[in-house]
């Protein structure tokens, strides 16, 4: 198996950190290079006027600064552990069709992701971003289950 690129999806979450030692293993294994990219999506705004409401998307230029900089963060630990590795910031509609773009440009042979866990209304509204890249990426994809518990667990962290 010839693998040279290794695309791995986060967004500041532990959770999608979970995907970290895996990839990074897969990396020193077959001596592949990782792809850290976070993919931000406008959050949708509604404004109200006497003539309807209008939908729109915003991205706030502090969204983009925490991405560089994490992203960065978690560059420099993985090279100090003589791994390849290089980060992108993207924008867009979709955090899916963002992230199967890239692993097109790039020829990526392989992404590692962490499921969300999502059910209910969230899933509905943010839909599942592991099945969207799942059904329409252009490589084979590992995804690292995180049980409900470590979401809860990690939400309680975040609210506290």
């Amino acid at each position: 198996m010839n693998m040279q690129k290794i695309l791995v999806p986060l967004d500041g979450s532990k959770l999608a950190e979970k995907a970290l030692p895996y990839a990074e293993e897969f990396a020193q294994k077959f001596d592949a290079e990782l792809i850290l990219v976070w993919a931000l999506q406008p959050q949708p705004i509604v404004a109200m006027s006497d003539y309807g409401a209008a939908s729109y998307g915003t991205l706030l230029d502090s969204e983009e600064d925490e991405a560089k900089e994490y992203l960065h963060q978690l560059r420099q630990e993985i090279s100090e552990r003589q791994v390849r590795v290089r980060t992108a910031v993207l924008k867009g509609h979709s955090v899916a069709e963002a992230i199967v773009d890239l692993a097109e440009q790039e020829q990526v042979d392989f992404i590692v992701k962490t499921t969300h866990g999502r059910s209910g209304l969230s899933r509905w509204i943010y839909g599942s971003v592991a099945t969207k890249v799942l059904q329409q990426a252009p490589c084979p994809i590992f995804l690292v289950r995180v049980s409900g518990r470590e979401n809860e667990n990690e939400s309680e962290a975040e609210a506290g």
